[in-house]
This record gives structure tokens, sequence and C-alpha cells, in this order.
């Protein structure tokens, strides 16, 4: 069921999911042309041995092809306060070398690509899809390596929707 929360009336269920809080992340994947970035909002850890974390992403973004083709994604964590990287990537998801124009970055040994002015980052190897008949997938990584960024945003962004309607 789609409801458009600007026209249609909210259902009080709908007003209790967007309560459900989460964090702002960008995630990277790929390389070159096939580079992908955007801005997600559910990104969690699931297992600790090993330490699992999951993303969902919708499924018919350029990031999901971009994960499974060069085996893994960095979780690039938004510090409260920052609108930098929110107004680069709010919009849409960006490809190829505008990914991350403009952008302060760090490229690892593999390829990845950490944003420098995001509070923290964690790099996953991509280990499964999961595909539970939504319009968006779980996107499970195995977490390698991470750190903090030399960012005045220590603090992560905590996100509460106005309601559910909309992911």
């Amino acid at each position: 069921m789609i409801i458009d929360s600007t026209v249609d009336p909210i259902l009080p269920m709908f007003r209790a999911i967007g309560k459900i809080p989460s964090g702002l992340f960008i995630l990277t994947a790929g390389r070159g042309p096939e580079l992908s970035a955007m801005l997600v909002s559910f990104v969690q850890q699931v297992a600790r041995d090993p330490l699992v974390v999951a993303a969902a992403i919708n499924r018919e973004r350029p990031m999901t092809a971009a994960i499974e083709k060069s085996g893994g994604f960095i979780i690039n964590i938004i510090g409260a306060g920052d609108r930098i990287l929110l107004k680069k990537y709010a919009r849409q998801a960006l490809s190829g070398p505008e990914a991350i124009e403009g952008v302060r970055t760090r490229h690892l040994d593999d390829g990845g690509i950490v944003l420098l002015d995001a509070s923290a980052w964690v790099k996953c190897r991509f280990r499964q899809r999961v595909d539970f008949g939504a319009d968006h997938d779980l996107f499970l990584g195995v977490v390698e390596d991470g750190g903090l960024n030399d960012s005045p945003h220590a603090q992560p962004v905590v996100h509460i929707r106005h309601d559910g309607s909309n992911y």
C-alpha cells in the first residue's frame, strides 16, 4: 500500500512507524564509472561473530549492482549538524565521478572510498543480498575495517521521519 502523506490523511499506524529512529549514512561502492554513492537511513548491526551489518537499499538503485560487482561497500556515518553531505546526497543516488565530486575523500588500498567529512566509516565485505519481497533488499556485509574521521561532528545523526508512509 502506498500512501501520499501530503494528500491522504496519515493513519496513526504510519505516524507510529515514523517514530522509529534511525541514522543517516552515505554508502559508497564500486570504482570509476561504476562508482555509486547514496544516502540510506537503515543500517544496523545484526551479528557480532562475525561482525555483520545490514543496509536496506531500494532494489532499483545503481548501488545494488555496485555492491555486488565490487564485493563490498563503505558505510559513511553522517555526523550531527552536517549539512554538506546531506545537501549533496539527499535528493538522489549519484554514480560515476560525480558521486564524490566536491567531497573530501580517502581511497583505501582496495579502492573503497571513505568520505572524510563523515564522522566515522565502516568497511564491509559483501556477504549476501536478502530479498524479502518488498521494494528494498537487505545487503549484509562482514565488517573488515573502520575508523573515526577528524570531524567536528562526532555524534551521529538521529533521524526521525514524519511518518512511515515514505521510505
